[in-house]
């Protein structure tokens, strides 16, 4: 705890640094700050408040960069309230080193914010919708679970659905009631996600952590001793606002990293940190990656000594099934020229990369990197700029560019990146870009992709296995993942935290009756994390119970029966490991800033509570369904203990919450404890269980499933201001952020000048943006919004939009009130059966989108 002091109006505005840069404004409407005098100190002022102590905290749901760093608490002299004031970084942090970002800062002001949902809600009027008034009465939260649960009971497992990311509580609970569990986050980085477990990650592995982002997710780059990097659209302006990560960026442009950014808007991510900036054709990003293999491939530019030990570079594949060949045990084999026979490829005396095909008794077999060759042959530089728009020598030049830096170059995506999950081909492009960095072998190596290791966070089954099977999950889910086997068996058999398919389950509570029950874990997993909500809208108007869990009541709250009430971040501890940089194994932890302001009740509070009331013998340790005998939830004791951390979590935050074990990285070291093969695991470029779907094994050029028509015309790109996190109420209401919103036009649609002209608009024109209606035949809605015109976009056949605002809960007095527009709204839900032609991973495309822009 640091020692107490008066910190005054003039200094305290000091330490609030970003914030405080705002404050220059003539109204500052932070609701915990006050504009002062920016210069001097009058000799009347007085201390506001005294600096109390220092709570250690974990960013959550700012985004997954999950900053460390403390909040200052202050108590007010007069009143003897304590409040929290400000944040104060630590340079400790290996992600953040110190910094902190302005949504952290307004994590600090929802505390306060008079629209926070206190107490739990139940319906008394049955007719739902945002023109219906619910008729809400306040019940106890206790009450109100003990009411749901009776409801719940009422349904077949199959008949709910748990609209919820799968942490530790909801797989559980999923799990033991045979429910089906399904998010957003597919829509977020659902292609990555699964393209990463494929070829990578290979789930479950020994350090598979119970964190809100699936660990099996890859988000570790070494930016900082990077030397040449490609960015495919992952210069997005909410990675602008990622603190987190822009002191590494930072980092690697002074260590003079090169950077190649392809994206049709040139944000100020390209200002900050592009060495080359290009602009492309939206949805054509797999053009240029196919072509960078082909030189990289065809001039033999590899990285060949990973490709041996480390990859499948040199697995035989039979040329007819397109499946792999392996021994018995299921070990890949490989032809050795030494021999000049098929071998295990570990103990293979002479690997060959190429030639073939090779005679394997009755197969013909070649490996994975002829096949590669063989596949991008057409795929050319020159024909690669006639698709995309980029200039052929600049494709051939990045790709040797990147050769040449190997293992210190690569292609890094975290989420809605041309990679996934925007266009149809998305999975295509990100599996080539997993090629990409194989080939360079910058997997595992220190300046390439960083890979967690040395710490888990373990799941409640691995700390108290269930006393039997849990009971199966619904044949025939609301979400469909059932008619896509490669995801589903990811999802079914080695990870239940993996992405729900939110792009369909839309499609599904509307057209089918698979459904009764929605229960949502919000916030941001409701209306606004789904495309065309209206389409669930609709099909929530018919579900016999709708439950949110929110720190807010909020558009969704029209169409539910209860919306019970969820603490603040601030007012729960946390334990996370460091997965957007994990060069070291390391903890952080964060201790409540204070108690909960009214009837609240955790995620985790609430998930026993159900899971004690509906399947009681999977939430006791002998199946008893004995209170007294609940399975123990102290994954975080296990984690430090098992890491030499501390005895339990009270030791780590008495400790003050950090700890990491700061070793070499050593490289290459994690793949072989975790990849292909294991224990000396191996990258995989080479898919088998595409094959097995009739979705080719490795990438090909495939187009967009969206096409231009008529007027129909302008490519919808999505972004999010940087102060933003999908629609959550604790950024979209906070005034000094819709403030900055407005006033960065961020609460526009942005077109190109040229575009404007051609078809008659000007600046500050309200406009009306549709979708092709043979691309949305169901419950379309046009959206509303007012231009900005920029040549920020650089192409005249796209429009930019920002994702998150759109609000019409009337009791949100800040974001609601006509402010913005929702571009969900313009994005189909998928009818599976379409999905299935394109995409074997089924993920949303949300993206794969052209509209009509017209005068309102």
């Amino acid at each position: 705890m640091a020692e107490e002091k008066k910190l005054s109006r003039r200094d305290f505005l000091k330490v609030v640094g970003v914030a405080g840069a705002a404050a220059s404004m003539s109204t500052f409407p932070f609701r915990n700050l006050s504009a002062q005098a920016p210069f001097g100190k009058h000799p009347q002022e007085q201390a506001p408040y005294i600096v109390k102590k220092k709570v250690a905290q974990v960013c959550a749901r700012a985004c997954e960069a999950d900053c460390a760093y403390y909040v200052v608490v202050g108590v007010d002299p007069v009143t003897g309230l304590e409040r929290a004031l400000t944040l104060e970084g630590r340079p400790e942090d290996p992600v953040a080193r110190g910094k902190f970002c302005i949504k952290g800062m307004s994590f600090v002001d929802s505390l306060y914010d008079p629209d926070r949902l206190l107490v739990t809600l139940k319906r008394t009027k049955p007719k739902k919708g945002t023109d219906n008034d619910p008729g809400w009465v306040t019940v106890k939260t206790d009450d109100a679970v003990n009411e749901i649960i009776a409801e719940l009971k009422k349904y077949k497992p199959s008949e709910i659905l748990m609209a919820s990311p799968g942490d530790p509580y909801t797989n559980k609970l999923a799990k033991s009631l045979g429910t089906t569990r399904s998010d957003q986050r597919t829509e977020c980085f659902g292609t990555h996600y699964y393209i990463n477990c494929l070829t990578i990650t290979n789930p479950p592995n020994k350090y598979y952590s119970s964190t809100y982002t699936p660990s099996h997710h890859i988000a570790g780059y070494d930016f900082d001793k990077a030397k040449y990097q490609v960015w495919f659209g992952f210069d997005s302006y909410s990675k602008a606002g990622k603190a987190g990560m822009l002191n590494h960026w930072s980092e690697g442009k002074k260590n003079n990293c090169k950077i190649v950014m392809f994206n049709p808007v040139k944000t100020s991510m390209a200002d900050a940190f592009a060495t080359e900036y290009y602009s492309i054709k939206p949805g054509t990003d797999l053009a240029v990656a196919l072509a960078m293999i082909n030189v990289i491939v065809a001039n033999k530019k590899y990285n060949t000594a990973f490709l041996k030990k480390y990859s499948d570079a040199a697995a035989l594949v039979d040329t007819k099934t397109k499946l792999t060949l392996k021994t018995k045990e299921g070990a890949l084999m490989a032809w050795c020229s030494q021999h000049r026979r098929a071998e295990p490829i570990d103990t293979c005396h002479a690997p060959v990369l190429d030639g073939g095909p090779f005679k394997v008794d009755t197969v013909e077999a070649k490996p994975v990197l002829q096949l590669l060759k063989d596949a991008t042959k057409t795929n050319t530089p020159e024909w690669a700029a006639q698709i995309t728009d980029v200039p052929a020598d600049v494709i051939r030049k990045t790709a040797l560019g990147f050769a040449a830096a190997a293992p210190y170059s690569f292609v890094p995506t975290y989420k809605r990146d041309a990679a996934g999950p925007n266009y149809a081909n998305s999975w295509r492009l990100r599996h080539a870009i997993s090629i990409l960095n194989t080939l360079s072998g910058s997997i595992d190596h220190e300046g390439g992709v960083i890979l967690l290791h040395g710490v888990k966070i373990p799941w409640l089954e691995d700390i108290s296995a269930p006393v039997k099977p849990y009971p199966e999950q619904p044949k025939e889910p609301v979400d469909f993942r059932n008619q896509f086997p490669v995801t589903d068996d990811i999802y079914r058999n080695k990870d239940f935290s993996a992405p729900g398919h939110y792009g369909m389950v839309g499609w599904g509570l509307y057209n089918t009756d698979r459904a009764k029950v929605v229960f949502f874990r919000n916030p941001h997993r409701g209306l606004f994390a789904m495309i065309q909500p209206q389409m669930a809208e609709a099909a929530l108007e018919k579900m016999k119970l709708v439950v949110d869990w929110n720190l807010y009541l909020d558009d969704l709250g029209y169409w539910c029966d209860y919306v019970i009430a969820a603490p603040h971040q601030f007012e729960e501890g946390k334990l996370d490991v460091r997965l957007y940089f994990p060069k070291w194994p390391c903890f952080v932890g964060g201790s409540p800033v204070q108690k909960t302001t009214g009837d609240q009740i955790g995620w985790g509070g609430l998930a026993v509570k159900l899971g004690m009331g509906l399947a009681p013998q999977y939430w006791t340790t002998d199946g008893s369904g004995d209170p007294k005998k609940k399975v123990p939830l102290n994954v975080g004791d296990v984690a430090l203990k098992e890491a030499g951390a501390a005895k339990d979590s009270a030791e780590f935050m008495q400790k003050g919450g950090f700890w990491i074990n700061k070793k070499a990285y050593e490289n290459y070291k994690t793949l072989g404890e975790i990849g292909y093969g294991r224990p000396n695991g191996r990258v995989r470029m080479f898919i088998d269980e595409f094959s097995k779907v009739n979705h080719e094994p490795l990438p090909i050029w495939a187009e967009r499933w969206h096409k231009t028509k008529d007027d129909y015309k302008f490519s919808l790109l999505i972004t999010r201001a940087p102060w933003n996190m999908h629609a959550d109420p604790n950024f979209i209401n906070n005034p000094v952020l819709k403030k900055m919103t407005e006033k960065s036009f961020m609460d526009c649609v942005w077109i190109h000048p040229d575009a404007a002209k051609e078809i008659g608009v000007n600046e500050g024109d309200m406009v009306i943006l549709e979708n092709n209606p043979e691309y949305m035949k169901q419950v379309p809605r046009p959206v509303k919004a007012k231009v900005h015109l920029t040549k920020r976009v650089t192409r005249n056949d796209c429009v930019l939009t920002f994702h998150g605002m759109g609000h019409r809960a009337k009791n949100l007095k800040v974001a609601s009130n006509n402010y913005g527009y929702r571009d969900g709204d313009l994005i189909p839900q998928k009818d599976p059966s379409i999905v299935k032609k394109y995409d074997p991973t089924g993920m949303g495309w949300v993206e794969d989108v052209y509209v009509r822009i017209r005068k309102a």
